[in-house]
């Protein structure tokens, strides 16, 4: 069927993402740090799906070098899931210069450099059998949602979500786009994954487990299946849950102030 690139791929959204990708006949190549996780996700993804092949590169994409290695070893992808990202917790002004660059970088620059590369590959790219072809940088809720106390977090899924659409509107408007390329921004609200580990955001989960009829601690297979379906549907944005959904369209009526003192309020008993 084609390719698909995933950063961030040894585990949470995108573990999920590849599953999803090999379900429809993809072969998937996994970018990620932890070379164990790697392997492991590996093991695991070709005892499930034995007629699909999955590559691993184990690779810190903070280093420039690295990015470079990618894109001459893997020059012809048909689809790329921009999903690598940190987070770190607190008020913004007692971030380490050196976490707040970084932290920047793998959530903003690095997403938008693998963008631009394969979107000018792609928009030259003969279609035979393949559905869809492009992009899935994946945002956040908090990236449509001001989240106070999430440092760079909240900002840079603000941009990402913010250049993922303007690249959309550009690519269909500057060039004439027949065949299927799209480019989509996933803005996923609470995800149980690393993230939210077993010492993080344990109020928030006990809240879910009490009203887990909402939906709101989303399972990474379910935000995978949603984000694949709203890509091959031409989606620009994917919000997966109807609470987030709601959330996201009733918050652009609300201040500001309110919404950033109400995330603070939540946050800061998670700190």
């Amino acid at each position: 069927m084609g390719k698909v690139m995933i950063t961030g791929g040894s585990r949470g959204i995108g573990k999920s993402m590849a599953k999803e990708f090999l379900k429809k006949n993809y072969d998937v190549i996994l970018v990620a740090r932890d070379k164990n996780q790697l392997e492991e996700t590996k093991l695991e993804l070709e005892h499930e799906y034995k007629n699909n092949i999955i590559y691993i590169e184990v690779m810190d994409l903070i280093l420039n070098e690295n990015i470079n290695k990618l894109f001459q070893k893997y020059s012809d992808v048909d689809i790329v899931v921009n999903n690598a990202a940190t987070l770190n917790l607190g008020n913004s002004f007692d971030i380490e210069d050196s976490l707040f660059v970084n932290g920047l970088k793998l959530n903003v620059e690095i997403p938008c450099i693998i963008s631009n590369h394969y979107i000018k590959q792609m928009i030259n790219k003969k279609i035979n059998n393949i559905n869809m072809i492009g992009v899935i940088n994946v945002s956040s809720i908090s990236g449509i949602i001001p989240h106070s106390l999430t440092t760079f977090y909240s900002p840079s899924k603000f941009f990402l979500d913010q250049y993922t659409i303007n690249m959309n509107y550009e690519l269909k408007r500057s060039h004439n786009v027949d065949m299927k390329i799209n480019i989509m921004s996933l803005c996923p609200g609470s995800v149980d994954t690393e993230f939210t580990g077993e010492n993080k955001f344990l109020k928030l989960k006990k809240i879910c487990r009490n009203f887990k009829f909402l939906n709101i601690m989303m399972t990474p297979d379910y935000v995978a299946k949603v984000a694949v379906n709203d890509f091959f549907k031409g989606k620009n944005r994917s919000i997966p849950g109807l609470l987030y959904k709601v959330t996201s369209f009733i918050c652009k009526f609300i201040p500001n102030k309110i919404i950033y003192k109400s995330m603070y309020n939540t946050l800061k008993k998670e700190i």
